[in-house]
């Protein structure tokens, strides 16, 4: 099942996230390239094809680096992507323009259940506070982590508020692959130094150029190997913890085409620089009328019905 993307209408960087995790990468790459640079000038007796290996080894380094850097910038950014406003938590009413599931392997995917709010009956419901509005609440910047920008249902270009219920596959998968890459580069520059021992490879000349090599391949693979290992699990263990709640049920309680009623926390998500509800704590089922069109002219108010989150009174559906 797909999940639910937004596009700006104006000014915005949907993927802003990437360029806050490239400048890890690149962070990465220059630190333990350096480090293999200095490694290497104090080598003594390097001559003709040991240049070579060396200069090998400084680019696998700051390979080895790019890749630590990877996983480390994902944890740090996905922790530090959602800036909570003030009120903390609001409730809108809207058409559910969009709704599904965001299924797939991190860090492509992260397994939230995600929906558009939107349409022309987009109304912030409470808190009644002076000055705030639809626009207010789709528009103003977290202090300090702005910006945020509006954004519109992709198939039907209809303003939105995007509304998300978060999986913990993303937040311990984010953990898993950070604890893991760093893990599995330490091991791997241990592992590259019983290697060299091992080989007698000397301290100087081509020997030791040999050395740095080694042990700069065995920190890319311990890198790259704990990563995706450590995502693995951490994806696998947040797989079970949603099992064990009722994460599915919540997300399939709120039904594209349906009028409702979604309250929760407000935030800025720096990432795709919009604000969203996220998570949804609490659903309102007001009527189900193919409401996406915007054509949908009253309410019915018989079809009101009260909910908690995941609880429909009459089934899942409506």
């Amino acid at each position: 099942m797909a999940g639910c993307d937004t596009k700006h209408d104006g000014a915005g960087d949907n993927d802003a996230a990437e360029g806050r995790v490239l400048g890890w990468v690149f962070g990465g790459a220059g630190v333990l390239g350096l480090a293999a640079f200095l490694e290497a000038a104090g080598i003594a007796g390097l001559t003709g094809g040991a240049f070579a290996i060396v200069a090998a080894a400084i680019l696998v380094a700051a390979l080895a680096g790019a890749v630590l850097g990877f996983f480390i910038g994902w944890a740090v950014n996905w922790f530090d992507r959602l800036h909570v406003q003030d009120p903390s938590t609001i409730t809108m009413a809207g058409c559910i323009l969009c709704g599904g599931k965001n299924s797939g392997i991190p860090p492509f995917h992260d397994n939230d259940w995600t929906f558009n709010l939107g349409g022309s009956k987009l109304t912030l419901l409470g808190p009644i506070i002076a000055g705030l509005d639809v626009q207010e609440i789709r528009t103003r910047d977290a202090p300090g982590n702005g910006p945020a920008e509006t954004t519109v249902d992709p198939k039907t270009s209809l303003p939105c508020l995007h509304c998300e219920i978060g999986s913990h596959i993303g937040d311990y998968a984010a953990v898993g692959g950070a604890i893991g890459s760093v893990a599995g580069a330490l091991g791997g520059a241990a592992i590259g130094a019983v290697i060299c021992v091992a080989l007698g490879l000397a301290t100087f000349g081509i020997g030791a150029a040999l050395c740095l090599l080694v042990v700069a391949l065995a920190i890319l693979v311990g890198a790259a190997v704990g990563g995706v290992v450590g995502v693995a699990i951490g994806g696998f263990a947040g797989w079970i913890a949603d099992q064990l709640s009722d994460f599915d049920k919540q997300g399939e309680a709120i039904t594209r085409g349906c009028i409702m009623n979604l309250t929760g926390r407000w935030v800025t998500d720096s990432s795709h620089q919009h604000n969203e509800i996220h998570d949804i704590a609490s659903a309102q089922l007001i009527e189900c009328n193919e409401c996406q069109d915007d054509k949908t002219g009253s309410v019915t108010s018989g079809l009101i019905a009260a909910v908690g989150i995941g609880r429909h009174p009459t089934g899942r559906d409506p």
